[in-house]
């Protein structure tokens, strides 16, 4: 049997493999630097460019929350024709990453209203923000979206119905991730620069709360690490 037969096998059983490769893309360009600023992407609230902030919180989001949600965007496609796969993992994602950017210019704007108001700059918000997401990991709201994520009805087989559907589906489980996640993608938010140690926290809390089987069992050892996170960012 010729390489390209395993290597066929590999692409239909796992049809989220490009997406996974969009997100490990998407923290590899965080790492370089915006010209003009000498930091990567020169930190979301000290660019001077909306256009620089809203493509670094793209970035942010596809490397943070497409990584949890490659199971569902697997699940979906396996259900689906042969024929369908690949696209319905791009609309699933895609319309997912889009709930999580107007989240981040909704994040931003109140953001920014909060330091106008307060008259403090987000590096001080930084630690509230975590330590709101601390206190948030152990009430019963957060993991009932958490649980719900879980729950991903079956698709139509083909044609506009299937697109729909597929989008439909997204939009909710976008939903429900963020009432599950928003403190905590609100921290990513207020950080003033690109944190990639704190992002990779956030990241693994994210994604572990997608996979396990009973999500509820990591609130208090995540609430923990964002009490620690929280303290180290003062």
């Amino acid at each position: 049997m010729t390489a390209a037969g395993p290597l066929q096998r590999a692409h239909w059983q796992h049809p989220e493999a490009a997406a996974a490769g969009v997100a490990v893309a998407a923290w590899a360009l965080l790492l370089l630097p915006v010209p003009g600023t000498g930091t990567a992407h020169g930190g979301l609230h000290g660019s001077g460019s909306l256009l620089v902030l809203a493509a670094g919180w793209l970035l942010m989001s596809a490397a943070m929350m497409v990584p949890g949600a490659l199971p569902a965007a697997r699940r979906l496609a396996l259900g689906a024709l042969w024929s369908r796969r690949q696209r319905t993992v791009g609309i699933f994602l895609s319309v997912y990453v889009a709930v999580w950017v107007a989240f981040g210019a909704v994040a931003h704007a109140a953001l920014w209203a909060a330091e106008g108001a307060v008259g403090i700059d987000a590096a001080a918000l930084l630690p509230v923000a975590l330590a709101a997401a601390a206190v948030w990991q152990v009430t019963p709201q957060k993991w009932s979206a958490a649980r719900a994520c879980h729950l991903l009805p079956p698709l139509p087989p083909r044609g506009a119905k299937a697109d729909i559907a597929c989008a439909t589906v997204a939009l909710r489980f976008g939903r429900n991730c963020v009432v599950s996640c928003w403190a905590i993608m609100l921290g990513t938010a207020a950080a003033p620069r690109v944190d990639l140690g704190l992002m990779a926290l956030l990241t693994a809390i994210v994604s572990a709360e997608k996979v396990a089987a009973r999500p509820g069992r990591l609130a208090f050892p995540t609430a923990a690490a964002l009490v620690l996170a929280a303290v180290v960012s003062v």
